[in-house]
Order: C-alpha cells, then sequence, then structure tokens
C-alpha cells in the first residue's frame, strides 16, 4: 500500500494504492468541510465509485476504528 499526501489549490489530498487495482483518494476543500471518497481503477483512471463523508461521519469512523484495535480486535474482524 502506498500513500500519498499532497495539497492541491489549498485542497488536502491523501492518495492510498489498494491492492485490487484501485486508488483510494481522500479530499477536503475546507477546513471541517466534508470529505469526499474517490475510487479510481489505476489503469483507466475512471470512478469506480464515491462517497461523501460528513465531518461528524469521520470522526465516528476514526472512534469505532480506535475502539475496535483497542479491544483487541486488530484484524477488524466480524
Amino acid at each position: 500500500m502506498r500513500e500519498i499526501m499532497k495539497k492541491m489549490d489549498n485542497i488536502n489530498i491523501i492518495e492510498i494504492a489498494v491492492n485490487n487495482n484501485r486508488t483510494m483518494q481522500l479530499s477536503q476543500q475546507k477546513y471541517d468541510g466534508e470529505i469526499t471518497l474517490t475510487t479510481y481503477v489505476n489503469d483507466s483512471g475512471e470512478v469506480d465509485r464515491e462517497e461523501i463523508i460528513s465531518p461528524g461521519d469521520m470522526v465516528t469512523l476514526m472512534n469505532w476504528y480506535r475502539y475496535q484495535k483497542d479491544n483487541g480486535n486488530s484484524k477488524l474482524e466480524f
């Protein structure tokens, strides 16, 4: 997995290469704004999927992740 963090035109961007020939990109246009999660097909650059995550939902996701890891579910198995 390769991560790239960059800033373009005041937009914060994180790109993560995933193991299914896809790239996930998280971008945020403004401080405490919505986060766009876009999944691209690497070979074509076409958008496979796009989600909008509210700041509150992102906090919930991170809290859930920490809780799972802190309580022994290191592989996030269910």
